[in-house]
């Protein structure tokens, strides 16, 4: 038996859905997952992005630049953009997230051997992607600084359809508890959703866990409305919401 694997389920579910594939059909091999696994393996599985043993994720978001077509500056742009999409459900999904050396600065690559690129140092006169490395040092950040999103349990889905998956997490019971509630969008266009939260969530105390990442990529979004158990969110193009209780 295995003990634990690359979950390269997880990377095919979240680049798949991230490119703008049915959000339906990449939850279903999420769930397949956490059906299959144990508790103690599902919450400690390495949940990865990109690897040594296939193309890069901006390769399969559409940078295909390094082994591929070339590509104009809108299309390498939105990669990116898939991939802070991808990260923010990686970082905040129960497992070990795992960054591929170079995924934080934008390293393309299609199959071996560009997927192998070497790390793009700026001072050998490469272009490291800054702005994405900072993001995805925030969004990390957040997972280290909330133990909700390393080690909360994963409730049934809260929400899904064509574009949205909505996911929420809890640690401990009762009024202490801390929870997590993370709204993905693969849409290019903004969707609002009003949801029923769980029994014991409290509303009233729910804040924007993305208002701690003041950087023009990763806004924080409109308001909150809350009515009862009831919460309508508007979430982002292209990304997505964190909204926390800790």
């Amino acid at each position: 038996m295995f003990d634990s694997t690359m979950n390269c389920i997880f990377r095919s579910a979240v680049l798949d859905y991230a490119a703008g594939g049915p959000a339906p059909a990449s939850l279903a091999q999420l769930e397949l997952v956490r059906e299959l696994y144990l508790p103690p393996a599902f919450y400690a599985v390495m949940n990865l992005l990109s690897s040594h043993d296939g193309a890069r994720a901006l390769h399969r978001l559409g940078d295909t630049h390094l082994g591929g077509p070339a590509v104009d500056a809108a299309t390498a742009a939105k990669a990116r953009q898939l991939l802070r999409l991808a990260l923010l459900f990686q970082v905040s999904y129960p497992g070990a997230p795992t960054v591929y050396c170079g995924d934080e600065v934008g390293l393309a690559g299609g199959d071996d051997p560009y997927n192998r690129a070497p790390y793009p140092w700026a001072d050998q006169g490469e272009q490291p992607d800054m702005a994405l490395h900072a993001d995805i040092k925030r969004l990390i950040g957040l997972r280290q600084a909330h133990p909700v999103l390393r080690r909360g349990v994963l409730l049934a889905p809260l929400h899904v359809d064509a574009h949205l998956i909505v996911l929420v997490r809890r640690l401990g019971d009762g009024p202490t508890a801390a929870w997590s509630i993370t709204a993905t969008n693969n849409s290019e266009q903004a969707q609002t959703v009003t949801l029923t939260l769980p029994p014991g969530l409290p509303a009233q105390r729910l804040r924007d866990g993305l208002a701690d990442v003041p950087t023009k990529t990763l806004t924080a979004g409109p308001a909150l409305q809350r009515q009862g158990d009831r919460l309508t969110l508007t979430v982002p193009a292209l990304y997505g919401r964190l909204l926390l209780v800790d």
